[in-house]
């Protein structure tokens, strides 16, 4: 197995649909892929760290992104409604993440496999800036999608927690200028 098994895993995520989005009545057709989403969660952190004044490891913080979702594509997209109706099974996907991660990352040379799992669990734990952006990026990222569904015409009042969400996660970096964001999604959501 080499780089480039590697690399055809990473393109599947293409057709890794968010099941959030068709929980909530949205065709595949609209649904936003998992690949769609990590590369937008990529650009608003980079925005998000660039508008910190905070110091931030802008190289760290983008492979996070880039990564973040990425053992999606041996387990599918898990929503977190499905995650919160049990302890055990939210165990048990974080345990079936890690090895899915693990089966993805072996395909690469030690050193990169080692630098993106160390990257990996560093997201999860959600304790460094870095990752805390990354967090808020995932969720300003599902928002934007929103949005863009409620332009196309379908009703935004299943997808206001989400911008609540986001605004909350946000607001606790206390990044700049991120207010104008929120305030024209909430015009867009009508909310």
């Amino acid at each position: 197995m080499t780089v480039y098994h590697f690399l055809t895993i990473c393109d599947h995520l293409k057709r890794v649909l968010r099941t959030g989005w068709l929980l909530r009545g949205i065709p595949p057709s609209m649904a936003e892929n998992v690949a769609a989403h990590s590369h937008t969660t990529a650009i608003t952190a980079y925005i998000l760290a660039i508008q910190s004044n905070q110091q931030i490891d802008v190289s760290r913080l983008l492979l996070m992104a880039l990564i973040h979702d990425l053992p999606e594509v041996q387990l599918g997209d898990i929503p977190i409604s499905a995650q919160k109706t049990d302890p055990k099974f939210q165990q048990a996907k974080e345990n079936a993440e890690k090895q899915a991660m693990k089966n993805i990352l072996t395909f690469l040379p030690e050193g990169i496999s080692n630098q993106l799992t160390e990257i990996w669990k560093e997201y999860l734990k959600g304790e460094t800036l870095e990752a805390r952006v990354v967090e808020a990026a995932d969720r300003l990222a599902t928002v934007l999608h929103a949005g863009e569904l409620v332009k196309s015409g379908y009703p935004a009042e299943p997808f206001i927690t989400f911008l609540d969400h986001a605004e909350s996660t946000i607001a606790s970096l206390g990044i700049s200028n991120t207010e104008k964001i929120i305030s024209q999604l909430r015009k867009v959501l009508g909310s």
